[in-house]
């Protein structure tokens, strides 16, 4: 009985998108921008970051397609920073875990910040659905190896 384990390369797609926003500062970075928050400074003092930290990041993420700037004015030195299509696709994400951390930490005295529909003013949350638009059990979920 042939007991080798076929070898066959997968690629994770978890993996990647570390790879491109898993480091302490990235995501939070396209958080803030897609929150309109676009000007160097303003960035540097809502996130509490430092300025060769912060200055990397948006060069990393400008790099990657994820943001891009643009002069405040015509001929302007300084540079807004705007969320792309690949940035705003995000979203989702950075709600899932919005979500994840309001029910699963052990902190409780914090006030979260929530997700709003900008008309209603009623919370938002994710859902997986399928390709017609249901909504799939988390029990029904499986992650496959691609093949299937």
């Amino acid at each position: 009985m042939d007991t080798t384990l076929e070898k066959t390369q997968v690629n994770c797609p978890i993996e990647e998108a570390l790879n491109l926003i898993g480091d302490k500062w990235s995501l939070l970075i396209a958080r803030d921008i897609i929150r309109g928050v676009n000007r160097f400074d303003t960035l540097k003092e809502s996130l509490k970051i430092s300025r060769n930290v912060l200055t990397m990041r948006l060069a990393e993420l400008e790099k990657a397609d994820i943001v891009y700037k643009s002069p405040v004015k015509p001929g302007a030195k300084r540079m807004l920073y705007n969320p792309t299509p690949k940035c705003l696709a995000l979203l989702p994400t950075i709600v899932s875990l919005m979500e994840w951390t309001s029910q699963w930490s052990s902190t409780e005295d914090k006030t979260w910040s929530k997700v709003i529909d900008k008309e209603t003013r009623l919370p938002l949350r994710t859902q997986i659905v399928n390709q017609q638009g249901q909504a799939v059990p988390l029990t029904q979920i499986k992650i496959s190896s691609g093949k299937n």
